[in-house]
Parts: structure tokens; C-alpha cells; sequence
């Protein structure tokens, strides 16, 4: 529990960077290890994975500047020649050009500048085998067929020109959001032909208009309709059939999404990070309630949101989003959402991550690191080979002894843990007032017959487990074997 003081957190875990709860025991998460050999040369934005006709997995990259695919191993540069220039970073201010002519004096600072341009990000989504690839900056669609190899992304024929995001619905046509110079308009493609558009009587094309007051950021197919997200709210896109072929409805309001690549869905719901709140779509709307929410969006930078990531661990039943802390520029910290167990985990400058894909055509989650290469995930216990030990650790809140007033005098733990080829050690934190000094008692490595002997006293206590090897292990319920001592 993040939320509220550590008092509120009495008799729980307060804090656990690297640690999940997995059938009601604390474990470390897995270890991650290269994916690629070298690194990207920006961070990557999106992140898609899928199988060509031929069986062979592919991944895909999108960074500002850069489309990058590979098949395991290296890199292969899809870049079109005349891609629009992207920016790694978000930025206050219209940008030059926008203000009026003369208005302020030749080198002052510019006044009245709030607005925020986010960092560059992709849609990324495949056509059967073919990857669909679209640029917040350029607005254009490419495309890449790995049957044929091509050395470069190139232009989907007839396709709009100008959007902010796309993505293929479940009945085989691509749509695309804020077409043109009305950020409300929506575009979708002739089914089964990515490459028509022409809305006459002939094709199942067409266009409409969303009714909202926010800026459309992303869309997502989910099964029985499709969902278009704006700053402001959430729509669903749904399949209707001829001669209207899809419709629109407004699901919720004041619950928009805080960057493009913020949600995460699975077949039965969708998840997403707000501007101040967790959102979840499972036939309806729902803020979720969150025990890390206060700690994750007090400690949020909130000029580099746009660079918010979600992503599915389906291994753990987990949604997870990075995003960056109050003083980085890059993605550097994360919580995540066990919708099996219905807990929250949280850590805060462990782990930066800029885009994920789940387990799917790879045996391992794919993570795209803020220092720019890619790793699978819960593959071992290490960090590319390098240990984790002395990196984390896991904090409870206070633990009362009685009523507050007595004191007890611990000489043994009596542990349920199930220890794989990792080990812990204990310490405990006492102290007799409040506010008085506390006192570390510890370390005390846990003995594999789960009798471990110790010596400490105090009236509040707070317990850390350190990991002293890299490796599983499971910490479940620990019991005190103590006497009672005097009271105040």
C-alpha cells in the first residue's frame, strides 16, 4: 500500500520495488535479459509482435525517427526516406509560427505558453501478415510485407494523409482517428482491403464523427466493438452492419486517457491510466480504486505523460504501466495491476520501461528499456546477467504489539516460505515510541527448516526482506515466537 501515511499501512507491505504477490506470496518478479544485440539509438514508443504466414515471429519498433523490425538478434531499418522528424521529448509551448507577428520582443522568452506538445509515439498494428505502421507527427499509414522483404516501409495506397492514430478492427478494415483537419473525424478502410477507401455503394468504407470535446489519442479492437480514446473521454466503435457499417456511442466522460499508449486490454476488459484516476472497460466504465494511485500520479512528470506506457503480463494475470517520475525525462518507474488477485504493486526509479508486447509469438514479454535496448522478461532472476542483490528490498508498515502499550521480547521466526534457488535475509525495526529512534535488528538469514533464532524487543515493529541471492522464492505468512513484556 502507497496511499497514505505509513500508519495507514499497518499490518501491510509499504513498500516493494521488484517484489509481486503470486497465489498469496511475496516473490521477486523474474529477471529480464537481452533481446537484441545492439541498442536502439532513441527510445522505442510502441511495440508489436506477430507471425508472419510463414511461422516466423516478428517484432516491431517505433522510436521518434525510427520504424525498426527484427526477427531475434539484429535490427532492420524501415524508415521511409521522407518521414516526418519526431521528438523524443515533450515540450511546453505552441511551437514557432504560432503566435501573432511582432507581437513580443526578438529573443524574450515567449509568455502565455501552456500548452504541451507530447513526444512522438506510433500506432503499430498487422494486416494479416503485413505490419501497419502510422507516426503522430507524420499522419501518414506505411506498410511492411515480410514476404516480400522490402528494404523500407513504404505508403499504403489511396489511404488518408493526416492522422494522429490507427488501428484494424476485428471485421478486417483499418481505421484511422482525427483524419484531416478535424481531429473528430474517423476514417475506416473497405474490409478486407487496406488499401481502399473510397466510400460509395460499391465498398463498405466510410467516415463519421466523434461527438466529443477531447482530442482523440488512440483506438483498440476489443471483442464485440472497438474503442476510440480522447483526452476527455472513451467512445465505442461498433460494428452495425450495411449501409452504416459502424456506429458510435459515448461511454463515459472525464475519464480520458493520459497518453496515447497508456491502455492495455485483454479479451475481457480494458484498462487505463487517466490524468488522475484508473480506468476500467469491461461492458461499462468504472474508475478503479488503486492503493498506489496517490503515490503514482503525486510523483508523476506530468510534462513527459505522453510518454505513459501499459502493458499486459498475462503469465502473472498483471497490467503494468511505466511512466516517468517527477524529476526524469524518461520513463524510470512503474506499478501494476493484478486482475487475477486483485492487488497493486508499485516502484518508484527501479524500472524503466517506453513500450511493451506480452508473451505471444515469443516465449517471453518483450520491454523496450529507457536505455534503449530490448529485454524479455521473467526470463531468470537477473538484470542482463548482472545480479540484483542489494538493489531491492521489501518494507512492511508498522506491526502494533497489542494495543500499543506492551512490549515483546521475539527470540524466533517461524517462517512459510518455499525457497527455489534464491535465498532472503530479515530484518525487523523496532522501536518503543512513535516517534522515538528506531532500532535495525538483523539480519537474520532465513534457516531452511523454517526455525530461524533472533533476539530483539520493541512495542512497534516494521519488517524488510532483502533477496542475498539471485533467484525464487516464496515469503508468506511469518509467525513470532515472543513473550510479552512490561507495559508503559
Amino acid at each position: 500500500m502507497a496511499n497514505g501515511s505509513l500508519y495507514e499501512a499497518k499490518g501491510r507491505w509499504r513498500d516493494a520495488p521488484l517484489f509481486r504477490w503470486f497465489n498469496s506470496k511475496m516473490r521477486p518478479i523474474g529477471g529480464w535479459q537481452r533481446f537484441t544485440a545492439s541498442p536502439l539509438s532513441e527510445p522505442a514508443r510502441a511495440l508489436l509482435t506477430w507471425r508472419a504466414n510463414t511461422g516466423i515471429p516478428y517484432a516491431a519498433v517505433g522510436t521518434a525517427n525510427h520504424l525498426l523490425t527484427t526477427a531475434g538478434g539484429v535490427f532492420t531499418d524501415l524508415t521511409p526516406a521522407d518521414l516526418a522528424k519526431g521528438t523524443v521529448d515533450a515540450y511546453i509551448g505552441n511551437g514557432f509560427g504560432t503566435g501573432i507577428y511582432s507581437d513580443q520582443g526578438y529573443g524574450t522568452a515567449r509568455t502565455g505558453n501552456t500548452k504541451i506538445t507530447g513526444a512522438t509515439t506510433w500506432s503499430l498494428d498487422n494486416f494479416g501478415q503485413i505490419l501497419l505502421a502510422l507516426q503522430t507527427n507524420d499522419g501518414r499509414l506505411f506498410e511492411w510485407d515480410p514476404s516480400t522483404q522490402a528494404p523500407k516501409a513504404t505508403l499504403v495506397a489511396n489511404a488518408p494523409t493526416d492522422a494522429v492514430a490507427m488501428f484494424v478492427t476485428a471485421e478486417r478494415m483499418v481505421v484511422m482517428i482525427g483524419v484531416g483537419d478535424n481531429p473528430r473525424e474517423i476514417q475506416w478502410s473497405n474490409q478486407n482491403d487496406h488499401t481502399s477507401w473510397t466510400v460509395d455503394e460499391t465498398t463498405t468504407a466510410g467516415d463519421l464523427q466523434l461527438h466529443t470535446n477531447g482530442f482523440p489519442m488512440a483506438g483498440i479492437r476489443m471483442p464485440g466493438t472497438n474503442l476510440i480514446f480522447t483526452d476527455t473521454d472513451v467512445h465505442s466503435l461498433t460494428y452495425v452492419g450495411y449501409p452504416y457499417i459502424y456506429g458510435t456511442q459515448l461511454l463515459s466522460s472525464n475519464c480520458g486517457l493520459i497518453g496515447p499508449k497508456a491502455v492495455a486490454s485483454t479479451t475481457n476488459f480494458a484498462v487505463w491510466m487517466g490524468n488522475t484516476n484508473f480506468y476500467l472497460y469491461n461492458g461499462t466504465v468504472q474508475a478503479m480504486p488503486s492503493d498506489v494511485a496517490e503515490a503514482v500520479f503525486n510523483n508523476l512528470n506530468i510534462t513527459q505523460k505522453s510518454k505513459v506506457c501499459a502493458g499486459i503480463n498475462s503469465t502473472f494475470s498483471e497490467v503494468w504501466w511505466f511512466f516517468p517520475s517527477t524529476n526524469s525525462l524518461e520513463n524510470d518507474s512503474y506499478c501494476y495491476w493484478n486482475y487475477k488477485e486483485q492487488h497493486w504493486g508499485f516502484g518508484l526509479g527501479v524500472l524503466g520501461r517506453t513500450a511493451w508486447s506480452d508473451r505471444e509469438v515469443w516465449p517471453y514479454p518483450i520491454g523496450a528499456g529507457s536505455d534503449y535496448n530490448l529485454y524479455e522478461h521473467e526470463n531468470g532472476w537477473t538484470d542482463a546477467g548482472n545480479t540484483r542483490v542489494g538493489t531491492f528490498q521489501a518494507t512492511s508498515g508498522p506491526i502494533d504489539i497489542g494495543s500499543g502499550d506492551a512490549t515483546l521480547h521475539v527470540t524466533q521466526l517461524i517462517q512459510d516460505t518455499s525457497v527455489g534457488d534464491g535465498s532472503y535475509s530479515v530484518n525487523f525495526i523496532s522501536g518503543m515510541t512513535p516517534n522515538g529512534t528506531p532500532i535495525t535488528n538483523g539480519p537474520y538469514k532465513m534457516r531452511p527448516d523454517g526455525y530461524t533464532d533472533c533476539r530483539f524487543m520493541g512495542r512497534q515493529i516494521q519488517l524488510e526482506v532483502t533477496p542475498t541471492a539471485d533467484g525464487l522464492f516464496q515469503f508468506g505468512t511469518l509467525r513470532l515466537d515472543g513473550k510479552p513484556g512490561g507495559r508503559r
